[in-house]
């Protein structure tokens, strides 16, 4: 069988997905607030930028001559979607050209790859610049193989600049030169015969600078110096060491990255590569690996998307390894079983018991901590034919398996219902002159106050240092949106009874359910529980 089925294969998937689950509504807080300092007229004084490491997707939405909320987002999840199509894509074709070989178990294994690491298609539900990023930078390995097959230096030369527009969509992913550093230097695709691997050390200091000026280069044309990428790569350090780190969260994010036939055939992969004595490409995962030794690993799809080529090198080894048919029979099974069947957890949290969220009451009595891991009790665990259990995770959410269910129509549904809640909490501000007051600084409010043709003149400023408000008008209604400058005020009574001397009816919406939750076993009757991320505080 050829391997362009596999790619006929990947355009009806994406085609399908793209009917059943994909939604233009935010799915995650980040996603708002990028779409919002354009929206605002890319005025940081009204709104600044989400963050300096998405710099080239700032600078390419700049481009779009509209300032249109819903333009900008229908572009930019258009944008991430058809990017996750070409990291499928750009990534078989990797695949094809170190093993064309054994093209017939090339194309099975193809077939395969998107249901055993199914969190490639939901980062393509989203507005993600790191697939933009992973796409651009996958292309740029395929024209660099092409450079060291033919040696011309057309294709070095587009190899460095599409890496370095690429990292600039998301800069942690310059990692990957440590890949492309690999390739080169053990000689993965036996293109320099003949030369040791400390001749092809010592030539690799004439190339490889090149990229590295590449992606300073970019990064500089979208507006940030040299300077800005080591304080944004200290800042990541840091932030990585510092944070409250969830295990369930952990394992939400987990599960569609790392699924069974994942490890199965990575361990499988491994033992080949050493009893054939087969060690380049085990070398080759350990030199993509050497920042993630710095930083630290964490079990995230986006967070080690740099490794993933070696990996999956290693896993066609594993694949390779099956000779028997009832075995290959077995690994098809595993892959789809999944897909098939869920895990659905009944809990006192307000996610679940499938992919779905509830309105909850208060499941922690610890107001200062927000970390799930504390606070969830699980009662019953039952094996579902259909969707597991929704956990969230900063990429929105994730089900415990039952992949199959929640593609066809779980994620739509689930997403298109926090939009809902959203619509709903504005609707009531509007109508009845409330306050919206929010934990965190999220723009999901923000975005969907101007989708109501709403408009924010003014700089957000600070009241009394307790928060910081901004005031948004139309012709008709003005709703001022307040957020605390420590979220855990929302549970001080002295400072909600200052805070409401203002208006006598609050919208709270909170990214977090978990809050909602608390603050019902708070404020009991005087706090109306709407959704699972909002309510009405009256007096």
């Amino acid at each position: 069988m050829k391997v362009k089925y596999a790619y006929f294969f990947y355009i009806l998937l994406f085609f399908i997905l793209a009917l059943t689950a994909l939604n233009f509504n935010y799915v995650e807080g980040d996603d708002a607030s990028t779409i919002l300092h354009h929206t605002l007229g890319r005025d940081s004084n009204l709104q600044p930028v989400y963050s300096p490491y998405h710099s080239m997707l700032d600078t390419m939405l700049s481009l779009v001559p509209s300032q249109n909320e819903g333009t900008l987002r229908y572009i930019s999840v258009t944008a991430s979607f058809l990017s996750g199509f070409f990291v499928l894509f750009f990534l078989a074709y990797l695949l094809k050209d170190k093993f064309l070989k054994y093209e017939e178990h090339l194309t099975y294994f193809l077939f395969l790859l998107p249901f055993f690491i199914p969190d490639i298609l939901f980062n393509s539900l989203l507005i993600n610049p790191a697939n933009i990023s992973f796409a651009l930078i996958l292309l740029a390995h395929m024209l660099f193989n092409k450079y060291l097959n033919s040696k011309r230096y057309l294709y070095l030369v587009l190899s460095v600049l599409l890496f370095g527009f690429g990292v600039s969509f998301r800069w942690n992913n310059g990692f990957y030169l440590f890949v492309l550093f690999g390739v080169y230097l053990l000689d993965i695709n036996n293109n320099t015969k003949g030369l040791s691997i400390l001749n092809q050390f010592k030539k690799s200091f004439l190339i490889f600078p090149l990229f590295i000026i590449s992606v300073v280069g970019f990064i500089q044309i979208s507006g940030y110096s040299i300077f800005d990428i080591i304080d944004v790569y200290k800042y990541g350090s840091s932030y990585l060491e510092k944070s409250d780190y969830s295990l369930l969260a952990m394992a939400a994010s987990a599960i569609p990255f790392i699924t069974p036939v994942f490890l199965l055939l990575f361990i499988l992969g491994i033992i080949n590569c050493l009893r054939d004595k087969r060690y380049m490409p085990l070398t080759l995962l350990l030199i993509a690996l050497i920042p993630y030794f710095l930083l630290g690993i964490y079990p995230f799809y986006k967070y080690l998307i740099c490794i993933l080529v070696p990996i999956v090198f290693i896993q066609f080894y594993g694949f390779l390894s099956i000779k028997r048919k009832v075995f290959k029979t077995i690994i098809v099974s595993a892959v789809f079983l999944p897909w098939v069947f869920g895990l659905q957890i009944q809990s006192n949290s307000a996610w679940g018991p499938g992919f779905e969220m509830k309105i909850k009451n208060s499941n922690s009595n610890d107001l200062n901590s927000f970390n799930p891991d504390n606070s969830t009790a699980i009662k019953q665990v039952k094996l579902n034919f259909g969707s597991g259990m929704a956990m969230p995770t900063p990429e929105g959410p994730r089900p415990l398996y039952g992949f199959g269910k929640v593609f066809l129509t779980d994620w739509y549904q689930f997403i298109e219902t926090n939009n809902n809640e959203r619509e709903m909490a504005v609707k009531y501000a509007l109508e009845n002159k409330c306050n919206i007051l929010q934990d965190v600084d999220h723009a999901y409010i923000f975005t969907k106050l101007i989708e109501k043709k709403l408009q924010m003149r003014k700089p957000y400023g600070s009241a009394d240092n307790l928060y910081t408000r901004r005031e948004f008008t139309s012709e008709k209604d003005t709703v001022f949106v307040d957020v605390f400058n420590n979220k855990t005020e929302l549970f001080n009574f002295e400072t909600m009874t200052k805070y409401r001397q203002e208006d006598n009816c609050i919208v709270i919406y909170s990214s977090y359910s978990n809050i909602i939750t608390k603050l019902k076993g708070i404020y009991l009757t005087k706090f109306e529980q709407q959704g699972a991320y909002w309510g009405i505080l009256k007096n």
